[in-house]
Order: structure tokens, then C-alpha cells, then sequence
């Protein structure tokens, strides 16, 4: 692409932007092009806020070194994008599946007021952040179909055996205890009168079981009802409910104890000391982990090429200087 078709497009580009109607309408300046599409200076600027929504420390002031590393992310997805397309990767259920991921992010939050007042402290519109979801739902795909499924998987398991045989140290099972769980169970959003409720329960099936009550008999005498759960857990003992339990003796009991999820009621009915892994216990963890680490450096090389073969251009003058950095 000669210099002067690169000016005639970003006229062009300033031209949507602007239109011709409102002539103070905000210029969004280009600070990026590839294969003839625009990396925005608010699509670099949202890498920040989006960040800031995912729950990462907000960035106000990056540096140009900040602002250069955000850039070659959207670079290298803008290169992904192009080459999934072109080779037909879809995402299927794709708006459930956008749906689940804002779901998931929208829970780091109290309430929904409290997720639309972020969005709007931070300039975002719930679709700009929903497109950003889908771009790395593809990218995610692309990722695994192109460089982790090609991954030969002998080749992984002779590595994770020798993995282990180094590290094996670091792979020990913590102490946990197991117990059983009585859970009155209580909805995030239930009444104050529901609430109430539910701890009354709770106390009164407590001082059943001081009584003489066993577990069981309590379960038979509550089965089927949905906001009663008896469980049999095992937990690691630096867990918030297993720390607690870890401090009981076999069949002391304690409760009710107040949890987001409902009233609980805990048996202690073992500890179970820290222990060695067995290789066949971490196999499948320790492959995925190579896995991944192979497929990012073919990813890496990959990206590369189209560095060199593709056409791209930086046009923000404070981030041409760096432009070598990601032009490796």
C-alpha cells in the first residue's frame, strides 16, 4: 500500500466519523491500520476500561510503553480475526455463549446498578464490551484449533513425565478434612421475611441434632425439599468453610454458620493429612499446561509471519518509535 492510498483512507475513515451534519461531532483518530482496518485510538483506549471492568487496577495515565503493549495485543487479534474469517471458524451458539461471559462478568459486581454505574464511569456501552467478548471467544477458538489440537500428543506425554520427575515436589495434595453439610439454602434475592425464615431453620434442625438427631434422619425427614441440602464435602483446609471445620474433632459438630449461599451446619468426620500426587492424578493438567505453552510460541511464530507478509502501518506518532517492538 503506497503512502498516498494510506492518506486517501484515513480521509476517508475521518469522513465516516465526522459526516456531514454535525460539525463538532468528536474526531476519532486512526492509530493503527490492518489489512485495511482501523484500529481506533477509543478501541485502544477501552483496552484500559475494559480491564478496569474485568477487575484489574485502572491504568489513567499508561505509559507509551503501556499503550505499545495493548496496541500489539489488538494487532495480533486483528490478524487472528482476519484469518479465522477467512477460513470460516465460527463460534457456535455464539450469542449464548456471549451471554454466559457478560453473565460471569457482571457478577463481580453487587448489584446490576452497580455494573452499569462502572460501565458508565468508564465510557463503555454494554455492546462495545459484548464485542469485545465475542472477538475473544473467536480468538480463543482459533487458538486451540490451529495451534493446540495440533500439538502431537506423545510427544506432550514424554514431557510431562520428565515435568513431573523434576517438579515433582510442587505437586502435593494440601490437608483437607471431609465432613458432612446440612445447607438451608437462602437466594440471593430472597426476602427479608424468606431470610428470617431460613435461619429459623436452621436453628431448630441445630437443636435437633444436639438433641441426638443424626444427619440421616434429618435427611430422610426433609427429603425432596429444594431449600434443604445434605452433602458429603471434602475441602482443602486453607478454604474459608474448611478452615473451620479443620478445627473440629471427628463428629463435633458447628452451626449454624452464615455463608452467602444459606445457613450451614457442618460434621467434622475426618482430616485428611498433606500427600505426594501420583503422576496419573496431575497427567492430564501437566499436558494441557505444555500443551498451551508449545502452542504460544507457534502462535508467536505464526504471528510473525504475518507481520512480515501482511500489510500494517502504525500512525500514531508517539508509538511509531516503538513500532519495532512488536514488529519482531
Amino acid at each position: 500500500m503506497q503512502f498516498s492510498n494510506i492518506k486517501y483512507y484515513i480521509a476517508f475513515l475521518l469522513f465516516l466519523f465526522v459526516g456531514n451534519t454535525y460539525p463538532q461531532t468528536l474526531i476519532d483518530s486512526v492509530t493503527a491500520v490492518v489489512n485495511g482496518q482501523a484500529i481506533t485510538q477509543s478501541e485502544l483506549e477501552n483496552e484500559f476500561h475494559i480491564e478496569a471492568i474485568l477487575g484489574e487496577p485502572y491504568i489513567q495515565k499508561p505509559t507509551v510503553d503501556q499503550k505499545m503493549e495493548r496496541l500489539n495485543d489488538i494487532i495480533a487479534h486483528k490478524f487472528v480475526l482476519q484469518e479465522a474469517e477467512r477460513i470460516g471458524i465460527r463460534v457456535t451458539e455464539q450469542k449464548k455463549q456471549v451471554a454466559e461471559r457478560i453473565a460471569e462478568i457482571r457478577a463481580k459486581y453487587a448489584t446490576d446498578t452497580e455494573f452499569q454505574r462502572v460501565l458508565l464511569k468508564h465510557t463503555l456501552e454494554i455492546e462495545t464490551l459484548e464485542t469485545w467478548v465475542r472477538n475473544q471467544l473467536i480468538y480463543t477458538l482459533f487458538f486451540r484449533r490451529k495451534f493446540v489440537n495440533t500439538i502431537n500428543a506423545e510427544d506432550i506425554e514424554e514431557l510431562a513425565i520428565k515435568y513431573f520427575q523434576t517438579y515433582k515436589t510442587t505437586f502435593i495434595a494440601p490437608p483437607s478434612v471431609m465432613f458432612r453439610s446440612l445447607l438451608i439454602s437462602v437466594p440471593s434475592n430472597a426476602s427479608e421475611q424468606k431470610k428470617q425464615a431460613a435461619k429459623r431453620l436452621a436453628q431448630q434442625l441445630n437443636s435437633r441434632l444436639q438433641q441426638g438427631e443424626t444427619f440421616e434422619t434429618i435427611k430422610q425427614a426433609y427429603e425432596g425439599q429444594q431449600d434443604v441440602r445434605f452433602n458429603l464435602l471434602t475441602l482443602a483446609t486453607d478454604t474459608p468453610l474448611g478452615t473451620i471445620v479443620a478445627q473440629l474433632q471427628p463428629t463435633e459438630r458447628k452451626g449454624p454458620l452464615f455463608f452467602p449461599e444459606g445457613y450451614q451446619i457442618v460434621e467434622l468426620i475426618r482430616k485428611i493429612p498433606a500427600r505426594q500426587k501420583q503422576f496419573s492424578e496431575v497427567k492430564d493438567s501437566i499436558m494441557e499446561r505444555i500443551r498451551q505453552d508449545k502452542a504460544k510460541i507457534e502462535l508467536e511464530k505464526w504471528l510473525a509471519k504475518q507481520k512480515k507478509r501482511e500489510l500494517w502501518y502504525i500512525l500514531d506518532g508517539t508509538l511509531t518509535e516503538r513500532k519495532h517492538e512488536i514488529n519482531r
